[in-house]
């Protein structure tokens, strides 16, 4: 099963760090690093390969498409672009990969797009042909065992050799080194997770995840969308896109979101700044319950520290203001001090990345 670091680890990771590099140097092995996000998925190799692709797969319908495209499935804004044309899948849901549970062919469907859009990733990832292929995965928080073990299982179908599960925050807070008294928190498309760092593993105390995300700001966003202008057409992809476009662009009274939909068939623009503030604010008081659960749970002596420590990632640390709205929310458990991750979008993969390199050779779950 998914195995830990011992004490050994956490305490000697210089020493780590060369018995992996003598490793790599013997047997030539491409360590890879992988955010598998509901929305996007992101990887960082050893070899210096850093790709992102969006989280869908798509094969051709029938014999029109089937002559277009081939054989082979499409993944990401390519799928999206000739959804159209393909059946579409997205294979994970609130950050946990969808099959386990369902049943019939829509688990089969889910496992095939996930195996698919795992071995895509690892393809990114460019190792050679001679190399061992080790890769470290973030999953949400609070995922569960059989979503973990899941992910193993997939991984073992992709050419892997060896593989494990970390919490996606925990893989941010080793990137950036954030791992003694700190709160990490992962904003993306299917959970928000947050984990409180303070010098050793974290544990379950340490790890919240929120399933209200980015997709729910879209649905919520659609919905108020529909409500002050009920003729315009559009669908939850052309409002992520907007989301994206504009959650971070809105600094000041005069600027404005202005999309361009249809209305009844005729292109016209539509100011959604009102629907989109208010859509993109719901995220932050849940998120401020979280992070004053961990700050009042945690040894009194010390809760100031954490609360100086508060770092933000994923896709939504991007979103206009959300450093001063949790700043201003944290007021109220005593101040604190917010930080956003310079490369949000790498955050996780690189720091994955990061840990599979320095993990000794005993820990990896071995698939061949």
């Amino acid at each position: 099963m998914i195995q830990k670091p011992d004490q050994d680890f956490a305490t000697a990771p210089s020493d780590v760090a060369q018995r992996a590099h003598a490793v790599t140097q013997e047997q030539g092995v491409c360590y890879i690093g992988i955010d598998l996000g509901t929305s996007r998925c992101a990887i960082s190799s050893s070899n210096g390969s850093r790709e992102s692709v969006g989280s869908v797969v798509g094969w051709p319908r029938d014999t029109v498409s089937h002559k277009m495209f081939g054989d082979q499935p499409l993944f990401g804004d390519s799928a999206l672009e000739h959804r159209l044309s393909l059946d579409v899948v997205y294979p994970l849901a609130d950050g946990n990969l969808r099959f386990p549970g369902l049943g019939g062919s829509d688990r089969d469907d889910a496992r095939k797009a996930a195996s698919e859009l795992l071995k895509h990733l690892i393809d990114l990832a460019r190792p050679r042909t001679d190399q061992l292929r080790y890769a470290v995965i973030g999953a949400p928080s609070k995922a569960t065992k059989e979503n973990k073990q899941a992910i193993i299982d997939v991984a073992q179908e992709t050419g892997l050799d060896g593989v494990m599960v970390v919490s996606e925050p925990f893989s941010v807070a080793y990137g950036i080194e954030a791992l003694d008294d700190a709160i990490v928190i992962d904003i993306g498309a299917g959970t928000i997770d947050l984990c409180r760092l303070h010098g050793t593993l974290p544990e379950d105390d340490d790890e919240i995840t929120l399933h209200k995300a980015g997709n729910h700001v879209d649905a919520e966003l659609a919905r108020l969308i529909e409500v002050k202008y009920p003729h315009a057409q559009f669908n939850l992809n052309m409002i992520k896109k907007a989301k994206e476009r504009f959650s971070g662009a809105i600094e000041a009274a005069s600027d404005r979101a202005v999309v361009r939909f249809p209305v009844n068939g005729k292109p016209t623009d539509l100011d959604i700044t009102d629907q989109m503030q208010q859509a993109v604010g719901m995220i932050i008081p849940e998120i401020l319950q979280a992070i004053q659960t961990l700050v009042s749970s945690f040894d009194p002596e010390f809760q100031h520290r954490i609360r100086s420590n508060v770092v933000v990632s994923g896709g939504g640390s991007q979103i206009y203001g959300l450093r001063k709205a949790l700043e201003t929310g944290m007021q109220e458990i005593g101040g604190g001090n917010v930080v956003i991750v310079e490369e949000p979008v790498f955050a996780g993969a690189n720091g994955a990345l990061k840990l599979a390199r320095e993990m000794p050779q005993r820990y990896w779950e071995k698939l061949r």
